[in-house]
């Protein structure tokens, strides 16, 4: 054999192992950690035993395609825009979260509604005793009487401004129950599957369901990744058709029992609808 037959075939060597060493690199860095907050709770009330189960399921159900992956936690709990932030620079690799036109530009969204359409409706939590105050509200301008609570971070509190509803904004979760309860404003708007089990976080409080009105808007969760991370994006959203085929997304769905609650209202609810603007889909960017 000649010396130039024998470098070809030993060029051609080193091609195909580098090739394969190169497939095999690529698969373990996509598959084999997926890193999001502190979110594992064994409390099926809170909302992150939902969205984390619907990410391991997804994982579960994308294995024969893109290897075995674990989820990994941060030791802490970033929130709103520090968690925004985070995934941004590469500190975490998903976050779950109602979209909007500028989270759509800062991350990749996966387009698949993690609560169908639980989260396009929303009741008012409110003191007891006020419910007559609400029962006099027929329109959105008499809504406009009242001042609602929202954390300045959330998408919500972008739509509520946008639709001229008066609103004290401030960071945090917690603290907006126990500002509802000191006056601070009127009502707390909130997710027809969040509602159920928040009334009772705070018995002390004496807070209450409004009973006549419901709020609509188009307010879709969506997982997020990396603009860059576009293969984890693939396999989620793989993950996400697959379980929605089998029905395992609809039997982790159907399990939770506050979802449960907020679907059997829709169904029979004879609710005063108040159906708010969406933000424009063309806004200017800013940083949120």
């Amino acid at each position: 054999m000649s010396r130039r037959i024998v470098r070809c075939v030993q060029r051609a060597a080193l091609l195909l192992l580098f090739c394969c060493a190169g497939v095999a690199w690529a698969t373990v860095s996509v598959a084999s950690t997926v890193v999001i907050r502190q979110s594992n709770t064994a409390d099926i009330n809170t909302e992150d035993y939902y969205f984390y189960r619907v990410l391991e399921l997804v994982l579960h159900k994308t294995e024969a395609q893109w290897g075995a992956a674990q989820i990994k936690q941060l030791p802490y709990r970033p929130e709103d825009k520090r968690l925004r932030s985070a995934l941004m620079l590469g500190k975490v690799d998903v976050l779950w979260s109602p979209t909007s036109a500028n989270f759509e530009r800062q991350m990749l969204p996966v387009r698949i509604s993690l609560l169908k359409e639980l989260n396009n409706y929303r009741l008012l939590l409110i003191r007891k005793n006020e419910q007559p105050t609400f029962s006099a509200v027929q329109s959105i301008d008499d809504l406009r009487k009242l001042k609602g609570g929202m954390s300045s971070q959330w998408t919500d509190a972008k739509i509520m401004e946008y639709n001229k509803l008066p609103l004290v904004q401030a960071v945090g979760y917690g603290k907006l129950f126990k500002m509802l309860a000191a006056k601070r404003f009127d009502y707390f708007s909130r997710g027809v599957y969040q509602i159920h089990s928040e009334v009772n976080f705070y018995p002390e409080l004496e807070l209450q369901i409004e009973q006549e009105l419901m709020l609509s808007y188009p307010n879709n969760v969506y997982f997020f990744v990396n603009q860059n991370n576009t293969d984890l994006a693939k396999r989620i959203e793989m993950g996400l058709k697959i379980a929605q085929r089998d029905g395992s997304f609809d039997k982790l769905f159907n399990s939770i029992p506050r979802f449960q609650w907020g679907l059997a209202l829709l169904k029979k609810h004879q609710r005063r609808v108040i159906t708010l603007q969406p933000l424009p889909s063309k806004t200017p960017a800013i940083i949120e």
